[in-house]
C-alpha cells in the first residue's frame, strides 16, 4: 500500500509536470499546461500596488480589474491587449459583477458602497450605500439581482440589477468569502470563511437551502461551479475540494498551492483554474477526469484570475508587479 508520503510526492510531481497523474495517464513532462502570451502592463504607482478580484466579460472582450490602492476600476481590450480606460473615484474596489447589458457592470467597495459603472463612457453613474464592507459579488441572470457578500455584517445583500435597489439582506452564519452562480438556476454557492463550509442560497425567498461541510474544506476562498458534471470547486490553501452536488457527496480533494483566492472555470475545455499566490503558480484542473494537468508559474502576489472560454485565455494579476500575465490552455 503506497504510503501517505509517497502519495504526496507523486502528486507534487503531477503538479509540476513530472510524472503521470494517474495510471495510463499521458501527460507530457516536457508540455506545460499553459502557453504564455505575454503580460499587460497597468499604470504604475508610487507606492506599492494593490489588486483584488478580476472579472471578464467575453461579450465586449473586456476585462476588469480591480484596483484597489488607486481605487480605479482598470478597463482592458483582450483583443488589442491595451488598457482602454480607468474609471475613478471607487473607494477601495473590491471585484466586478457583470449584468445583462455589456455596457453596464457594478462594482463593489470596502467603502461600504456599491457602483454602477456605464462602460462606454467609462464613468460612474449611481451608487447605492449597504455598509458593511462590501466585498465579493456576483450577478445571477435568471432573476436579475446583484449578490453582495458584506464581510464585516456577515450578511448578503440582494441588489435589482436593473432599477438599482436593495431588495433586501440575509444574514450568514458567518464571514463571506468569494461566491459562484448557477446560471441556468440562479442558486448561488457562497464560501463562509471562517466556518469550513459552504451555504447554498436562494435569492429569491433569500434563505440558505443547504449547508455543504466536510470535504477537507478549510478557510475557503474561491468557488467554481461546472454545471455539466454537477461538481462544486471549493479552494483552500492547498487543496481543492470536490463535490458532486447531485447526490450531495465529497468526490474528493485535489492538491493545489497555497495561499489561493480567486477561482475560474472555462465551460468549453472543463477546466478549473486556481490562483496560488502564496506558492506563485496557477494550477490546472481537469474537471472531467478530476485530475491536476500541472502548474505555471506567475509571480509575487497573483492570487486573482479570470478565463474567456471563448478564447481558452487566462489572465492573471501580477499584484506587486503591476502587470496582468496572460496564457493560452494549453
Amino acid at each position: 500500500m503506497t504510503s501517505r508520503l509517497g502519495r504526496r510526492v507523486a502528486v507534487a510531481l503531477c503538479l509540476l509536470g513530472l510524472s503521470a497523474c494517474s495510471p495510463g495517464a499521458q501527460a507530457d513532462p516536457l508540455k506545460p499546461p499553459l502557453t504564455d502570451r505575454g503580460n499587460i502592463q497597468l499604470p504604475k504607482e508610487a507606492g506599492r500596488p494593490a489588486f483584488d478580484l478580476l472579472t471578464l466579460d467575453s461579450r465586449n472582450g473586456r476585462l476588469y480589474v480591480s484596483h484597489s490602492s488607486a481605487s480605479t476600476l482598470e478597463v482592458i481590450d483582450v483583443r488589442s491587449r491595451k488598457l482602454v480606460g480607468r474609471v475613478a473615484g471607487l473607494g477601495s474596489i473590491k471585484a466586478i459583477a457583470l449584468t445583462k447589458d455589456p455596457n453596464i457592470v457594478y462594482t463593489s467597495e470596502s467603502s461600504g458602497s456599491i457602483g454602477v459603472v456605464d462602460v462606454p463612457g467609462l464613468k460612474l453613474i449611481k451608487t447605492l450605500d449597504l455598509g458593511g464592507s462590501p466585498d465579493a459579488i456576483e450577478y445571477d441572470p435568471i432573476h436579475d439581482i446583484v449578490l453582495v457578500g458584506l464581510a464585516s455584517d456577515k450578511k448578503v445583500a440582494f441588489v435589482d440589477a436593473t432599477a438599482v435597489t436593495l431588495l433586501g439582506t440575509m444574514s450568514l452564519p458567518g464571514s463571506p468569502e468569494l461566491m459562484a452562480v448557477d446560471q441556468k438556476t440562479g442558486v448561488v454557492y457562497l464560501a463562509i470563511h471562517d466556518l469550513n463550509e459552504v451555504v447554498k442560497i436562494d435569492p429569491v425567498t433569500r434563505s440558505i437551502l443547504k449547508t455543504l461541510k466536510g470535504c477537507d474544506i478549510k478557510a475557503p476562498t474561491g468557488v467554481a461551479y461546472d454545471p455539466d458534471q454537477g461538481l462544486l470547486f471549493v479552494a483552500s490553501s492547498g487543496n481543492l475540494a470536490v463535490i458532486d452536488l447531485v447526490i450531495e457527496q465529497c468526490r474528493g480533494g485535489i492538491d493545489i498551492g497555497r495561499g489561493t483566492d480567486q477561482i475560474a472555470f472555462n465551460p468549453h475545455l472543463h477546466h478549473v483554474y486556481t490562483a496560488d499566490g502564496g506558492s506563485r503558480y496557477v494550477s490546472v484542473i481537469d474537471t472531467v477526469n478530476l485530475k491536476p494537468l500541472g502548474v505555471f508559474g506567475t509571480g509575487p502576489e497573483a492570487g486573482t484570475l479570470a478565463v474567456d472560454p471563448t478564447t481558452d485565455m487566462v489572465y492573471v494579476m501580477v499584484a506587486r508587479a503591476g502587470i496582468v500575465a496572460t496564457y493560452h490552455d494549453p
